[in-house]
């Protein structure tokens, strides 16, 4: 059965005393960083989605997020566990790893991730891939990612998301000078 996320959707929009996924979230990156550096270290070795399945740092965020997750969600979790493990610092700016890939990495013309393996990137579905290609995006852009959105765009990785990331990609391209 496929699942689109909805009930950590819901979640975060309800009004409730327990806090909203991304905040659980970023507590939990940021413990990561200071409380568990074992357990980012184990996380960042991961290389499928079965290995993230037996880290105690996946079932202490499986904790955190507690009911909010949706029958399927689970291994989508997992890849997001061990993609932000790979992330050791926040953008100034909020904004989607996709407008993050777009845009030019120091000095360079083009963008940071070309746009073939952006592309790739966007057809993949299978956890295991989707971890593999993450990671190496989060590399390229100096393991810089805004934790929560990308934890929330992981978990909801549906054809909505993705044509969300091909328009944040291809607007923060940056523009070709005419000659």
């Amino acid at each position: 059965m496929s699942t689109t996320g909805a009930p950590i959707e819901q979640e975060a929009s309800s009004q409730e005393a327990t806090p909203e996924p991304a905040s659980s979230v970023w507590r939990w990156w940021k413990s990561l960083a200071s409380e568990d550096r074992a357990g980012r270290a184990e996380l960042r070795r991961c290389g499928t989605v079965g290995d993230v399945a037996f880290t105690a740092s996946y079932h202490r965020l499986l904790q955190w997020l507690g009911s909010r997750l949706g029958e399927g969600d689970a291994r989508r979790v997992a890849v997001a566990a061990a993609v932000l493990a790979h992330v050791e610092k926040e953008p100034r700016e909020r904004t989607s790893l996709a407008s993050q890939m777009a845009r030019p990495k120091g000095d360079a013309q083009g963008a940071a991730v070309s746009d073939a393996r952006f592309r790739h990137l966007l057809r993949n579905e299978e956890p295991d891939d989707m971890l593999r290609e993450l990671v190496r995006a989060v590399r390229q852009l100096d393991r810089s990612a805004s934790v929560d959105r990308l934890f929330i765009d992981v978990v909801r990785w549906d054809e909505r998301t993705r044509s969300r990331w091909a328009r944040d990609y291809y607007e923060a391209l940056p523009s070709k000078k005419k000659a």
